[in-house]
């Protein structure tokens, strides 16, 4: 029998390395962004359906929705899968979980300043000249107002509250209930990149499994995640086959007061 873990986290805070990291352990199964939090909260809905008001079925639908997970993953012979969506730590979410897939809930979290996260999506953009015409931006110049450089334009559509970032962080802000704080493991980007070695072998007290001897060098996704992405944003999954940081600074890219207004939002510091 399988047992199920979850990666959320933000954006551009190193979740495809370390996923690549952990899949080197063949008892072990990081996926890429998954459907499998979708999948069975639409299934959940069935509940609802007139069919089941007119003859209730509760417990046979329950019983359908935890097989899902099971399912999803039959072709996967890890004994760990850790799934990843950013919305399993919404209160959605840990229900589902807790229903239906493990009692034993745990959230892995990358975790990065939200500064330098804004500046990643601007360097990743001018990266390559086939994402210029990207997505995101198509919708950054129809939403917003001309009043300032593209790069800070970007930043505040990036932190609407209706997108990854906000998500993220009010999803994850549970773990300042001290009630669910044990249910989270927040992995900071540059504690990864500077002693990776320390960083997994946190992980591995956290689920409680055996650890596993990761090299660090000449890393490979083996995942399968398309490099096709729907944003148009070229390499946005490619990782670094040795891990380092390379950023610019803030200073470089956005003006003071994008800075200043998206500072200090790194919650899971102070708990």
């Amino acid at each position: 029998m399988k047992e199920f873990f979850f990666l959320a986290g933000m954006q551009r805070s190193g979740a495809t390395i370390l996923s690549a990291i952990l899949n080197q352990n063949p008892d072990v199964w990081v996926s890429p962004a998954s459907p499998l939090f979708r999948m069975m909260f639409t299934q959940t809905q069935s509940h609802n359906e007139l069919e089941n008001i007119d003859y209730n079925r509760s417990a046979a639908i329950d019983d359908t929705i935890a097989t899902i997970p099971h399912a999803f993953y039959q072709d996967k012979s890890a004994k760990y899968i850790i799934d990843k969506n950013l919305n399993w730590p919404s209160p959605q979410g840990v229900e589902i979980i807790a229903k239906y897939i493990t009692k034993n809930v745990k959230f892995i979290c990358p975790v990065r300043n939200v500064i330098d996260i804004l500046v990643s999506f601007d360097t990743i953009i001018n990266a390559h000249p086939d994402s210029k015409n990207n997505q995101m931006d198509e919708q950054v110049l129809a939403s917003t107002l001309p009043d300032k450089p593209l790069a800070d334009r970007r930043a505040d559509f990036l932190m609407r509250q209706d997108k990854d970032i906000q998500l993220s962080l009010q999803f994850m802000k549970h773990a300042t209930i001290p009630e669910f704080r044990h249910l989270f493991h927040f992995v900071e980007y540059d504690d990864l990149t500077t002693n990776p070695e320390r960083e997994i072998d946190k992980i591995y007290d956290f689920l409680a499994i055996e650890k596993y001897n990761h090299k660090f060098e000449n890393i490979e996704d083996r995942s399968g995640i398309s490099e096709d992405s729907i944003t148009k944003i070229k390499n946005l999954h490619t990782i670094r086959p040795n891990l380092q940081k390379v950023s610019r600074k803030p200073e470089e890219v956005l003006l003071p007061q994008t800075i200043a207004r998206y500072s200090n939002l790194e919650f899971w510091r102070n708990i």
